[in-house]
């Protein structure tokens, strides 16, 4: 049983926050923008019902090989460009995604523009260019996510629950 506390409260809503998936995805794969794999992995998550309902809220990504990097991983447009394109075809975030920690918010900023800030010397955050691109990518994430429950006749409880989870993150993100 995790002993972390959940920053966000409404992700206690979500039943599955004990096992996060985490999922590597090599420097290769980002050099040459090679998606397929990753791709195959997250599909198996989206294929039935039953694992749409199984994985919700539990996935979380790491970028492998990038340590001796010295920007973050949304600073590295290598990175930026192979997630927009994993996104384009995979576009499930918002139902997999974790929601205690920060994967909602590292999708924001590998997805919309904006740049690190020093905001004390012992303090970086990301600055987002503006909430146009947020609400363009939300938009189209929602729509996605909608997509999939249809498909495969999710209850419109859990996308409804998965919303509110959301509007509480993108909130905790603009405070």
């Amino acid at each position: 049983m995790s002993t972390r506390s959940p920053k966000y409260p409404l992700a206690r809503l979500s039943p599955a926050k004990d096992d996060i998936l985490i999922i590597t995805i090599t420097r290769d794969s980002v050099m040459t923008c090679d998606i397929a794999p990753m791709q195959e992995k997250l599909t198996t998550l989206s294929s039935t019902r039953e694992a749409a309902v199984k994985w919700e809220g539990t996935v979380t990504f790491a970028f492998e090989g990038w340590d001796n990097d010295p920007r973050e991983t949304a600073e590295i447009p290598e990175i930026r460009a192979y997630f927009a394109a994993l996104t384009e075809a995979w576009p499930y975030w918002l139902h997999f995604a974790e929601k205690v920690g920060d994967t909602i918010p590292h999708v924001l900023r590998l997805l919309c523009r904006g740049r690190f800030e020093r905001l004390r010397p012992d303090l970086i955050g990301w600055q987002f260019e503006g909430f146009d691109d947020i609400k363009r990518l939300l938009s189209r994430l929602y729509c996605d996510q909608n997509t999939l429950y249809d498909r495969l006749a999710l209850p419109e409880e859990i996308n409804e629950r998965i919303a509110q989870e959301v509007a509480q993150l993108i909130e905790s993100v603009f405070q």
